[in-house]
């Protein structure tokens, strides 16, 4: 218990420690990769020198300019480069359909290192403290980008998504990992099975795998000794939802997970999404998923300021 307060402490800090506002200029990058021209929106501080990045991948249901609007990520002001990449089409995150073929086949970590690699060429980005996050199916490529391109990834946050059947992680180094997920989630079943339920009116995205399998899968990784859970305060008691913290020890990279017990395919601390809840479930708003993942990034990377 004195370890997840401790914890919950350090993310306060960090949140409430006195910043230098940055002045920011938002850039709408294209390049020409693997034969197909991509796009980014980059915000960048005019300072912008060995800067954090913060790579932002969205899901399926909006593109890169709605999850930034939504998400509210301030990071960019205090310093660090926030990138928000565009899928050529779906991400190929390692989804396959029932032949094998993926449902994507462009070269979706090639594209983000390339971005990556520009940013650092100039100067401006700091190659070692790269880190990605992404909900829903930017969550799996977060996923896929753990598992094969760990060297561009200081850490990362996985927010309702899960490794798909039949992934094969490749073995490679820890990371740090913070994970969010809603015990209410239809869209990516919390239990394994099909992505969008079972509606026959929701195209084939394929199949993950239950949510524990993917914490059980990072926790081997890191090399976790087990686990230490907490209730976060219910500060909003008619959200229809409360979260249990579960903060893995005798890691070699921390493993954080949010579960949001009612919680749906949804970002907690956010407005609730224009889909209705019938779609896609309750918004938890007892803490700001946001915030948590500004904090844990801001720790890892040396930038409590």
């Amino acid at each position: 218990m004195r370890v997840i307060v401790a914890f919950l402490l350090s993310l306060a800090v960090v949140a409430q420690a006195p910043t230098v506002a940055h002045a920011v200029d938002v850039q709408y990058r294209s390049l020409e990769h693997d034969g197909l021209r991509r796009s980014a929106i980059v915000e960048m501080p005019r300072d912008a020198r060995d800067a954090p990045v913060l790579m932002v991948l969205h899901g399926a249901l909006a593109g890169p300019s709605t999850v930034r609007r939504r998400a509210r990520v301030q990071l960019a002001r205090r310093g660090w480069i926030v990138v928000w990449p565009q899928a050529a089409g779906e991400w190929n995150d390692g989804r396959t359909d029932r032949g094998g073929e993926p449902y994507d086949t462009a070269d979706d970590v090639g594209f983000l290192r390339h971005l990556i690699d520009r940013l650092a060429a100039t100067g401006q980005a700091d190659r070692e403290r790269v880190f990605v996050a992404g909900p829903s199916i930017g969550g799996v490529m977060t996923l896929r980008l753990l598992c094969e391109a760990p060297d561009l990834v200081a850490g990362a946050a996985v927010a309702i998504a899960s490794f798909p059947q039949r992934y094969r992680c490749p073995g490679g180094p820890p990371r740090p990992v913070l994970y969010i997920h809603g015990t209410e989630d239809d869209l990516m079943p919390p239990d394994g099975g099909r992505i969008g339920g079972w509606s026959p009116l929701v195209r084939d995205r394929g199949y993950v795998e239950p949510v524990a399998d993917t914490v059980a899968r990072i926790a081997r990784r890191n090399g976790c000794a087990g686990v230490e859970e907490s209730a976060l305060p219910d500060r909003a008691a008619d959200d229809g939802s409360t979260v249990r913290l579960r903060r893995y020890v005798g890691c070699a990279a921390p493993l954080i997970h949010y579960v949001v017990e009612g919680g749906g395919h949804t970002w907690p601390g956010s407005t609730p999404s224009r889909l209705g809840e019938r779609i896609v479930g309750k918004t938890n708003q007892d803490f700001s998923a946001t915030r948590a993942v500004e904090a844990f990034f801001q720790n890892l990377a040396g930038d409590g300021r």
